[in-house]
């Protein structure tokens, strides 16, 4: 008996377990992967993930690789479909085509290839048409095709033929391997054979979808259009006679896979149906409620407990494994999130676009959800919907409404209604905040009927709270923050006080008001305030305001009945949690992803019970459940990737590694020449989850001098990089603040030639030739610098010599120019002793002349004879001296020796002159006037100038010329 209560507990812990994996409100969030996206075609036929995270799909192209960042393409040598994918306990991923399988693995630059394993079968049996299905088991392959299975192990491939061609598709579940045979029955590979079970007939005529363990050794059997079978050896093969029976006949499954908390069944055209062991649906999606397709080919359940979907068209990322979930417009919700109730399990949800509310159930069935209704008359846009004194009040842009029998009505002729509130004082009254003041109203016999509208106030009045002494607190978020006072008879507002950033607030704006544990709270741009009421005045209520970022807007807080209080700060949302010691821990990281979703300024968080949370973003609300179990903590480790390696040289990128492990250590090392010194890293953290909002660290060892600022970059490039060995780091940060497992990559540059180790004995051994050389060159510089020495005192001897020469030559040419200076004075006195002797000469001859002429008269007059005579002998006397005066060879002779030769110069220069115009030269030289030379040549003033004409023609000289200068230079 207490085994059996202790059995029948631990069975209800597990189902309570199992109900609360799988949520029903909602639809889970999908991220759709197009063909444009994948660049493959729009078929995918299978999925898988292997040990880093990455995921893979079967496409008509070839298997598709994606990282979360990069999606890659490789085909089959033979181009055909990929119709299986599976992975082994050492990681290799296992790949079936259409006539050929094998395996990936990655070649020496660390880029995945397939590499075929066909050649391993037999000749006579390597042809075959698609291998539907892979399954491992340990080392051991069964590569299915609807003609045999290819057992790969140790190296070899055996064949199993199927008893009867084509079978349908094999299925290996807890060890064993079945082949549904059509019109036999299910076949189980035993001792290398294929053996028929008892009593398979029962189901030879359907065909089987999905063959899955079940819990107790069973198996569950997912038929196309037939339901669904549990097998045991022991009761054979039974219909289960779940709910589910005629929604998987009608749609037609193709596909089914075993969850860690249930199943997940694929149809041909009504999409995912995801179920508990006892076949009770949890959830459905199809192409209405996000989807890409309804037609689900092949479903995986990755690491983190997500599902991917391998689709006729696309693959879907389906987070099935959170506690968030959405509802929008895919659940007949528009508009946006603004506020919500949940009222005895009723849920209303108001939008910009009206009020919607449903039945909200834990056994509700999701194949036939209890969908979404309009309240009747609430169409536009609703602000708040609140429970005050058992009536549900509608604040609605068109006025206050009263929710009865699932239509709104009208409270008062008003139009833009912000929310209500009951007074404390008057728990009868309640005040409706609008967009110009306060409206009054009264509860009487059971009914909300409208008073009046408060004098003395006019503001838009979206957030109000009451404080303990009854006042009204009215934040206005553009303005400031009112105190209100009403009267006694409530009449009108008797008293504002007005408040603002000279009373303690940072600023006039951003200011709101609300109530955490009976106590009023104040935020502002930053920071949250208390009212200090003995200094009226508002102060840091440090208690509270420690838990935020302080350059952050507080822009909610909701306390909810655990005192937990919620907020919403900048992007931010989480929950302060109370703990048992009275002390604070901040929850936020699990909402991350909400960041910036949030209607801004009309934030909506609602915490109802510890199964429904609901939080307003622009495209609906999120349903957050707390005691949510995911399979996987959010601080569970992921990993970073180093996706490849690029040569970034000449303006062109050339591949060094491709982003997969080439050896059990998962370590690639290459060394590269200096040429090749310019590297770009490529690397991405494997998420699927926010993978937009990941950021990254790297840093690379040898260059960098520690870890870079977080940034989104996916690539990294190093320029210019010396010599040396290089380590490049990288990690990842999720949006849920939660580090990568770092990934790192050793590479090495070579030095360039010129800095090689050859290079540098080279340099060695030139080095000691150059010292020898140095060593010669010094010993024959000295001996030159010697030589040199004693050449320089040589020459400086010599140039003293030469000197002393010079001293001794200026002394001589002195003496020259003394001895020159003495003749040319010489010379000069000779030449006037010349030219006076000419004058002399030629004034005797005028006086001889005179004395002649005299005498020849007196001899006419004379009659003697003897008289006569001795007159004549007087006369030849005059004579001869006349002859001897004008002897011209004479002073020709003693001219030239004065002049140096310069007669016969100017005749030889000249042979035209004449031996007159020579002598007009000479006494020209002798720079005699010219009445002087016409007394020298016995001629007149103008013969003397006819004859220097004649001579200047002669000589050639220009009319400018001076005859008598260029005699003189002559």
């Amino acid at each position: 008996m207490n085994k059996y209560s202790l059995f029948l507990i631990l069975f209800l812990l597990f189902s309570l377990s199992v109900i609360a994996q799988v949520k029903n409100e909602g639809i889970p969030y999908i991220r759709n992967y197009t063909l444009k996206e994948y660049q493959g075609s729009p078929q995918n036929w299978a999925v898988v993930q292997d040990h880093r995270g990455v995921m893979y799909f079967g496409n008509n192209y070839g298997i598709l690789e994606f990282d979360g960042n990069y999606w890659r393409r490789l085909g089959l040598p033979n181009r055909s479909i990929v119709r299986s994918l599976a992975i082994s306990k050492s990681g290799r991923v296992y790949v079936g085509g259409q006539d050929e399988f094998g395996y990936l693995q990655p070649d020496s630059q660390g880029v995945t290839t397939f590499v075929s394993l066909k050649a391993a079968v037999k000749d006579d049996q390597n042809h075959f048409a698609d291998v539907w299905n892979i399954y491992t088991n340990d080392e051991e392959v069964f590569f299915c095709t609807v003609s045999g299975i290819y057992h790969y192990t140790q190296g070899k491939v055996k064949v199993y033929r199927a008893p009867l061609e084509p079978s349908g598709f094999p299925f290996y579940v807890q060890g064993r391997l079945f082949v549904p045979v059509p019109d036999k029955g299910l076949y189980e590979l035993k001792n290398e054979k294929l053996v028929l079970i008892p009593g398979s007939d029962k189901i030879a005529a359907y065909t089987i979808a999905s063959m899955l363990p079940y819990p107790g050794g069973k198996v569950l059997i997912f038929t196309e259009e037939n339901g669904v079978f549990i097998y045991d050896e022991y009761s054979g093969f039974n219909p289960s006679d779940w709910a589910i029976e005629d929604f998987l006949k009608k749609n037609k499954v193709n596909t089914a896979t075993a969850l860690t908390e249930g199943y997940a069944i694929g149809t041909i055209l009504n999409g995912l149906l995801l179920i508990d062991t006892d076949g009770t649906p949890r959830q459905h999606l199809n192409r209405e409620r996000g989807l890409q397709n309804s037609t689900i080919r092949s479903i995986y359940q990755d690491h983190r407990g997500n599902l991917w979907l391998a689709l006729n068209n696309g693959i879907d990322y389906v987070e099935s494994n959170s506690p968030f979930t959405l509802f929008d417009t895919r659940m007949g919700l528009p508009g946006t999130a603004y506020t919500s109730l949940l009222d005895n399990n009723t849920l209303y949800l108001g939008t910009s676009d009206g009020l919607f509310y449903k039945a909200l159930s834990e056994q509700e069935n999701p194949i036939n959800p209890i969908t979404l209704q309009s309240i009747a008359n609430s169409e536009g846009q609703v602000y708040n919907l609140q429970k005050v004194k058992g009536k549900l009040l509608l604040s609605h842009h068109n006025g206050p409404f009263e929710i009865i029998d699932n239509r709104a009505v009208k409270l008062s002729d008003h139009r833009g209604a912000w929310m209500f509130m009951q007074l404390k004082k008057h728990p009868d009254y309640i005040i409706c905040g609008t967009y110009h003041g306060l409206l009054l109203y009264k509860m009487v016999n059971g009914k909300l009927e409208f008073q009046r509208k408060l004098e003395g106030f006019g503001e838009s009045s979206r957030v109000m709270e009451e404080d303990s002494e009854g006042n009204i607190w009215v934040a206005h978020g553009y303005i400031g923050l009112f105190k209100l006072r009403l009267s006694d008879n409530l009449e009108k507002v008797e008293k504002v006080s007005f408040y603002n950033q000279k009373d303690g607030f940072p600023s006039d704006i951003g200011i709101n008001v609300f109530k955490i544990n009976g106590k009023l709270l104040f935020t502002g741009l930053n920071g949250v305030y208390t009212y200090n009421k003995s200094k009226d005045r508002f102060e840091v209520y440090e208690e509270l305001n420690k838990h935020f970022d302080r350059t952050k807007q507080v822009r909610k807080l909701v306390e909810d009945k655990e005192g937990n209080i919620w907020f919403s700060a900048g992007d931010e949302m989480g929950f302060i949690r109370k703990l048992s010691n009275g002390s604070y821990e901040v929850v936020k990281n699990v909402f991350n992803k909400l960041e910036g979703k949030l209607v801004g300024g009309f934030e909506h968080l609602a915490y109802y019970n510890n199964q429904n949370v609901l939080i307003g973003i622009d495209e609906g609300f999120v349903h957050y459940r707390p005691t949510f179990l995911q399979k996987h903590s959010l601080n569970e480790k992921f990993n970073t990737l180093i996706r490849q390696v690029q040569v970034a040289a000449q303006g062109t990128d050339s591949l060094v590694y491709g982003g997969t492990y080439t050896n059990k250590d998962g370590y690639h090392f290459v060394s590269l020449p200096y040429t090749l010194n310019s590297l770009k890293f490529t690397y991405g953290a494997i998420v699927y989850d926010g993978i937009e909002d990941v950021q990254y660290q790297y840093y690379l060892e040898g260059f960098d001098k520690g870890w870079s600022p977080w940034t989104n970059t996916l690539q990294k490039e190093y320029t210019s990089l010396r010599e040396g060995t290089y380590t490049f780091h990288v990690r990842a940060k999720n949006i849920y603040n939660q580090e990568s497992e770092e990934a790192s990559y050793t590479f090495k540059i070579l030095p360039p030639w010129y800095r090689s180790a050859w290079a540098y004995t080279f340099y060695v051994l030139l080095g000691v030739l150059g010292v020898l050389l140095l060593r010669r060159i010094l010993r024959i510089r000295i001996r030159k610098a010697e030589e040199r020495l004693q050449q320089e005192q040589e020459k400086a001897l010599k140039l003293k010599e030469a000197q002393h020469k010079e001293e001794v030559l200026k002394a001589e040419k002195e003496i020259i120019r003394l001895n020159n200076e003495k003749l040319e004075s010489e010379l000069n006195h000779k030449t006037k002793e010349l030219s006076s002797s000419a004058l002399h000469v030629m004034q005797n001859m005028e006086a001889v002349y005179k004395v002649k002429n005299q005498l020849e008269e007196v001899m006419e007059q004379v009659s003697d004879k003897e008289t006569r005579q001795q007159l004549r002998k007087i006369l030849r006397s005059v004579d001869e001296e006349i002859k001897i005066e004008n002897n011209w060879e004479q002073f020709e002779a003693h001219f030239n020796q004065v002049h140096q030769d310069f007669l016969k110069r100017l005749s030889n220069d000249y042979p035209d002159l004449t031996h007159k115009d020579l002598k007009m030269c000479a006494y020209l030289r002798l720079n005699l006037s010219s009445k002087e030379i016409a007394s020298l040549l016995k001629l007149s003033l103008r013969g003397v100038e006819t004859s220097r004409y004649r001579i200047r023609k002669k000589m050639n000289l220009d009319p400018e010329v001076s005859l008598t200068e260029s005699i003189l230079k002559y």
